[in-house]
């Protein structure tokens, strides 16, 4: 009798694992959000406030023109080195590109690597970009490091590690797939969240972005699409 009781508990309780089990799935299931849907990305931009995180060097989502300006003084007062000028190139494999006028961040780095301390130095070109009321929106880094030594291939990238040490990657997947959907990144870019702050990298640089801001671009580009679907449709064959 004893051995029947005990069978049965086990059967309940395996019954009701599997259906909670069940019930965990579909709710992972719906919260799968559809950024390619104009309505969705339009409640979700009314609803998500504005990131109150630091970026990169401790700059922070809306600051205006000026107070980008005295932070940049500020961290010059600290001991930081940041030159200016109204022209930037830079030279790549894919050719060479001017970067308009800007602050470049200048540091030492080092790394540990096989039981050895790598230096070198980094130069970080900041490309602020402002919303139409001039808060900042965004911040692209794009990263020039050159070692002390020959490392190929398989050269540290101190700034990209930095980010991932000190960010949560991205949990929500289809968030990440709109990215690659929307040719922000490629399939195996890295991204990162910081509160409402959106983190990835593309070849040449980084990328800090405000949610907010990423879901009104991602409405534009879906209502570009329309435009474009519905043009074609003009076109008599």
């Amino acid at each position: 009798m004893k051995l029947r009781i005990l069978f049965g508990i086990v059967i309940t309780i395996g019954i009701l694992t599997s259906c909670e089990n069940s019930r965990s799935r579909k709710n992972v299931k719906d919260k799968t959000i559809d950024y390619s849907n104009k309505t969705v990305l339009d409640s979700l931009i009314k609803t998500t406030p504005h990131s109150t995180d630091t970026l990169f060097l401790g700059f922070t989502i809306g600051m205006n023109k000026t107070e980008y300006k005295n932070h940049i003084h500020k961290l010059r007062k600290e001991g930081k080195t940041f030159d200016y000028s109204n022209s930037n190139r830079i030279s790549t494999f894919a050719g060479n590109f001017d970067l308009g006028s800007g602050y470049t961040f200048i540091t030492n780095i080092s790394t540990e690597k096989s039981g050895k301390t790598l230096t070198g130095e980094g130069k970080y070109f900041l490309e602020p970009v402002y919303n139409k009321d001039g808060s900042l929106m965004k911040l692209n880094i794009v990263s020039i490091e050159k070692w002390n030594g020959d490392y190929g291939f398989d050269k540290p990238k101190w700034l990209e590690n930095k980010i991932k040490e000190n960010t949560d990657r991205l949990k929500d997947e289809s968030l990440r797939q709109a990215l690659i959907d929307n040719e922000f990144i490629d399939k195996y870019d890295f991204v990162g969240q910081k509160g409402n702050l959106i983190i990835y990298e593309t070849t040449l640089t980084i990328n800090y972005i405000d949610l907010k801001t990423l879901l009104l671009e991602f409405l534009i580009k879906e209502t570009e699409k329309e435009i474009i679907k519905e043009k074609n449709e003009d076109i008599k064959f």
